[in-house]
């Protein structure tokens, strides 16, 4: 699968123009090589909801009894407007993104607390796009 470059306004995992980070996990103990990195961005109806949306995928990500092995990070940024959340996440794969929503269920476990991120007041999916990592990325 040959992947696109990452938008001129990603800076990196940690800096997106008009976007300040909110929320980091998953970085810290993890060595394996970056393979991908996809782009989730959820339209929201204000600052506060997304950052309780933001906070609600780590309760879900917490508590998932199965997550996918491929996940290796996240990086959620809010717009400086309040009203877009971008996460930049990366993957040792795209085929294990591919794999991870093959289900129709996105990337968590079928549980309460992914349900609740899916069906988020006020936060609406609208767009999940794969990109090659930036080689100052790759670990």
């Amino acid at each position: 699968m040959t992947l696109p470059e990452l938008p001129a306004f990603v800076r990196g995992r940690d800096e997106l123009d008009g976007f300040t980070l909110y929320r980091t996990g998953g970085m810290t103990s993890d060595s394996r090589s970056v393979g991908c990195v996809v782009l989730v961005t959820i339209d929201t109806d204000d600052e506060a909801t997304a950052r309780a949306w933001v906070d609600s995928v780590f309760v879900a990500l917490a508590s998932d009894p199965n997550p996918h092995p491929g996940g290796i990070s996240a990086a959620f940024h809010i717009r400086e407007d309040g009203r877009q959340v971008v996460n930049y996440a990366e993957w040792v794969s795209a085929q294990d993104h591919v794999d991870a929503l093959s289900d129709g269920n996105g990337v968590g476990s079928k549980t309460a607390d992914w349900r609740r991120v899916q069906n988020f007041p006020g936060a609406r999916g609208v767009g999940v796009e794969r990109y090659r990592p930036p080689l100052a990325q790759v670990r």
